[in-house]
């Protein structure tokens, strides 16, 4: 399965984990390394995050299954 963007995925789901962990969306993008704008707009469906923006954010969120699942994508710097 390629996962070249964030199009594969449902944004707003990003924004429920997001808020499930109770994190505003300026907290998330500050420890993911994201512009809040930028994010925003992920969540809202218009724009997208690099596979390694993403795997970020799934981090900070504590979606340990998309973390797991973009890691091997992820030059080896990254991971």
């Amino acid at each position: 399965m390629q996962i070249d963007s964030t199009s594969a995925l449902n944004s707003p789901s990003l924004r429920t984990a997001r808020e499930a962990k109770g994190m505003s969306l300026r907290a998330a993008a500050r420890q993911s390394g994201i512009d809040p704008g930028h994010l925003s707009k992920v969540e809202r469906g218009e724009k997208q995050l690099s596979i390694e923006a993403l795997y970020r954010l799934a981090v900070v969120v504590d979606l340990d299954e998309l973390a797991a699942q973009l890691r091997p994508l992820l030059p080896k710097v990254v991971a």
